[in-house]
């Protein structure tokens, strides 16, 4: 599975923050380690995760702060990203049996 599938599961629903759970930041470092894996920059993961609450955010000042903060938590999991790794984070968001 691609780093970028995971995008969306990382935040949980569309409105939610970044990692803001712990089954959310799971996907979050599986994402960023696989990420890393094929050599993608931070600033290109920080773009894709930038574009996603803007589906949902309509406000400029709200996007502006949601992004300000996700991008915090992004910096958090990418200088020290952990390798406890729940069952659930593996397994693809369109996998419905466990």
């Amino acid at each position: 599975m691609a780093w970028t599938d995971h995008i969306a599961g990382s935040f949980g629903f569309g409105t939610a923050p970044f990692a803001k759970y712990q089954i959310d930041e799971e996907i979050a470092i599986t994402a960023i380690a696989t990420a890393k894996s094929e050599g993608v920059t931070r600033e290109e993961f920080a773009r894709h995760i930038a574009e996603y609450p803007g589906k949902y955010i309509r406000s400029e000042q709200v996007l502006r702060e949601r992004v300000r903060d996700d991008a915090a938590t992004l910096d958090r999991l990418w200088k020290e990203p952990q390798q406890n790794f729940s069952e659930l984070a593996l397994v693809a968001e369109t996998d419905t049996q466990l």
